[in-house]
Order: structure tokens, then sequence, then C-alpha cells
């Protein structure tokens, strides 16, 4: 028998329902578990997931159509699957599709909390019970093999909107205080970032794997970062972690950690939070033991 899970989501939305399949997966104990997403997303959990079936595929094309028509080979792929539970909305074709194929137990949630209820929170309601506190933070476990790098200060300055981007020019005087004080500081730059040149002399990871990025940032001795998916990334490998957010609601959205501190200025955007703001949190931060 197989389990199948479903969600193409961005990074940070895939790391916050990193609990809640945990708890699928206890209760499907026995079962292989098939991840229906993004490879690079499966690449950095568990347990591994026993499979993984890139939702970009095109054969998988016709579970989201609206027109009924699946690809032949899909009913055989799927012969094992008897439960799936899908990150989807009300309106995807998805549930009904893998029904029609088969499927027996189907548990489907909307992507995104209707209520001002913290996200992990939300993908947790799925499973009535009680559960502790330390599983209710997503967790990223990186081999020792695998954190062969520097372990310097990391600063991501991008995000999924412009709008949950503090200001470049606070980050790159940010890089400069903390240098003064004696720190080395690395930018992690992705395709969000295209076009941003940080200060000369700085160490600079561009465009690194999920997992590459992961074990890297394990080994830092601080992250800071917006509202984004690698500020999530962070706080799951268990880095000290300083959040920025000012578009976005912190009290649903903000990334979860015995190391993770948040800053928001809600009511006046990024621009709200100072330079002071940051550099107080991150020595603290660095000031521990």
């Amino acid at each position: 028998m197989a389990s199948l899970v479903y969600h193409a989501g961005a990074l940070g939305d895939f790391i916050t329902v990193l609990p809640a399949i945990g708890r699928w997966r206890l209760a499907h104990q026995g079962e292989e578990l098939i991840l229906l997403g993004k490879p690079a997303h499966a690449a950095i959990s568990a347990p591994p997931f026993d499979e993984t079936w890139d939702v970009e595929g095109r054969m998988f094309a016709g579970l989201f159509s609206t027109r009924g028509r699946t690809d032949p080979a899909l009913p055989g792929m799927l012969h094992a699957v008897e439960s799936a539970l899908l990150f989807a909305w009300g309106e995807s074709p998805l549930p009904g599709a893998l029904a029609d194929i088969g499927v027996k137990e189907i548990v489907r949630q909307d992507p995104f909390p209707p209520s001002n209820i913290p996200v992990v929170d939300y993908h947790l309601s799925l499973f009535p019970g009680h559960v502790r506190d330390e599983d209710r933070i997503p967790r990223i476990f990186v081999s020792i093999t695998e954190m062969e790098a520097p372990v310097p200060v990391v600063l991501h300055p991008g995000s999924g909107s412009e709008k949950k981007n503090w200001p470049f020019e606070r980050f790159v005087e940010l890089a400069r205080r903390l240098a003064d004080q004696g720190e080395r500081v690395a930018w992690v730059l992705g395709p969000a970032e295209e076009g941003i040149t940080p200060p000369a002399g700085d160490a600079v990871w561009r465009s690194l794997s999920i997992r590459e990025l992961a074990a890297r940032v394990a080994r830092c001795r601080l992250f800071v970062g917006n509202d984004s998916g690698v500020t999530h990334l962070s706080a799951a490998v268990g880095c000290p972690t300083v959040a920025m957010f000012g578009e976005s609601d912190p009290r649903i959205w903000a990334p979860r950690g015995k190391r993770v501190s948040v800053i928001a200025s809600v009511s006046h955007g990024m621009r709200g939070i100072s330079i002071e703001d940051v550099l107080t949190v991150c020595r603290n931060f660095l000031e521990e033991k």
C-alpha cells in the first residue's frame, strides 16, 4: 500500500506543512509515502519520501484538468495508492480525479489558513488529539558530511514580494556594522535577488540547491532575512534566525524555532524596522555562549 502527499507551493509553505506530514506518516505507518510536488522540496524531508513525482511532469496534468482526461498510465502508477493528503484549494479537480482512479481515503485542506491561526497549527488541525510543543516546530535535518562550509553571519535580502523586503541599503549598512564587530558576512542570492550587488569582499552564496543551502546555514552563527522560504529554512535547521515582518502578519506566518526572533512593523511596513532594531537582536544572538 502507498499514501500520496500533494503540495506544490513555495519553499516556506512546504516547510510549514512538515509537522502535518509527520502526523500523516504516523497515521499511515507501514505504507510507502509518495510526494506529488517539487523534487527540490522532497530533498529536505526527513524521513525521506519513498518516491517523488514531479508535479510539473506532463503525465500529471490531467489530474488538474476540468476536462476529466488523465494520462492512461496514471491508474497503473496509482494502483497501490489508497490514501492521499492534499494541500489544494476547494475548486481543485485533483480530489475528484484521484477518487475516480480509485483512491479510497482523501483528506484535503486549503494551503493557507482562513483566519488568524498560525499556519503550522492550522495544518496540524487536520489531526485531532494532543500534539507536543516540539512537534509543532518544522525541522530539517542535515548530515555532518554535508556541512563543509565557513560559518559566517548570513544575510538574505529577498523574498517572494518586493513589499516584504527590508530596504537593501539597510542590509548593506547592517553588514558593515557586523563586519566592524569582526563578524564574517555571507549573502544568500537566488533568482529573486537578481540585480542585487553585495558589498565588495563579502562572500556570496548564489543559486545553491535547497539541500546545500540548508547544510550551509545549519553551521552559521546567525541568519537575518525577510518573510521568505529561506528564513523558514534557517529556522528549521536550527540556525539562530532574525525574521523581519512588515507586509504579512507574523502571528500567522512567522517561522518557528527555539532560536528565532521576529521583528515586526506591521503598521509601518518594512521601513518601520530600523538598523538598530535588527542590530540589537543580532548582538543578543551573537553574544550567546
